[in-house]
C-alpha cells in the first residue's frame, strides 16, 4: 500500500520539530523522519534558546519544557588565530515574567519537542534516513526514499530540516557541499 502524506519533514531538531508541529497542529497529515535513535540523540551540546518564536507556536511551553535556567547576561566573542575581542551585556530587563533567553540541553529539549509533535498528530519515525528526494517526470519533489525496505514515501510537500551535516539537500543539488578545511600538519 502506498501511503500519501500532506508533508514529510526530514529531521527532528529544532527546525524540523517546529515545522512538523506547526503543520500537524493545523490538521495536516505529517510524517517526520529522524535518522537518530530518538530526536536529540545526536546532540551532545547545550544551547541558548530564544523563546519568543517557540512561544508563538506553543504558548505554554514553559509549563513542561526541560529548560535549564533563564539568562540575565550574554557575552559575545570574536576570535581569530591570534587575537580576540568581546562584549558583555547584562540587564535586569532579562528578569521579565516570561523570560526570552534560556539555556537548554538539546538532547532533552529535542525529545520533549518531538513529544509535542506527536501530540499534535504527526507520525514520527526514528532510525530512518531519507536518502534521496523522489521526483516526478517534471522534476517536482513528490516524496523521499528512505533506508527502510520499501522505503519510498510520498507527500505534497517535503521540508528539509536535516541540520548542518545533512546530505539530502546537497545530493539533490539544492545546496553546495561545504568543504571542511584540512589542517596543515
Amino acid at each position: 500500500m502506498i501511503e500519501q502524506f500532506d508533508a514529510i519533514v526530514v529531521g527532528a531538531g529544532m527546525s524540523g520539530n517546529a515545522a512538523a508541529y506547526t503543520l500537524a497542529s493545523q490538521g495536516l497529515k505529517v510524517l517526520q523522519l529522524e535518522r537518530g535513535e530518538y530526536p536529540g540523540s545526536k546532540n551532545v551540546q547545550g544551547a541558548i534558546m530564544y523563546a519568543n518564536m517557540l512561544e508563538k507556536i506553543i504558548p505554554d511551553f514553559r509549563d513542561d519544557a526541560p529548560l535549564e535556567r533563564h539568562l540575565v547576561e550574554q557575552r559575545l566573542w570574536v576570535l581569530d588565530d591570534t587575537s580576540h575581542t568581546g562584549i558583555h551585556y547584562r540587564s535586569d530587563d532579562f528578569n521579565e515574567a516570561k523570560p526570552n533567553r534560556y539555556t537548554i540541553i538539546r538532547a532533552q529539549f529535542d525529545k520533549w519537542f518531538s513529544r509535542k509533535v506527536r501530540e499534535a498528530g504527526a507520525t514520527v519515525l526514528c532510525e530512518t534516513t531519507a536518502t534521496e528526494l523522489v521526483r516526478d517526470g517534471n522534476g517536482k519533489v513528490i516524496g523521499v526514499r528512505t533506508d527502510r525496505a520499501g522505503g519510498v514515501v510520498f507527500a505534497n510537500v517535503v521540508v528539509l530540516a536535516e541540520g548542518v551535516s545533512g546530505l539530502l539537500g546537497t545530493r539533490a543539488g539544492l545546496r553546495e557541499c561545504q568543504a571542511i578545511p584540512t589542517p596543515l600538519l
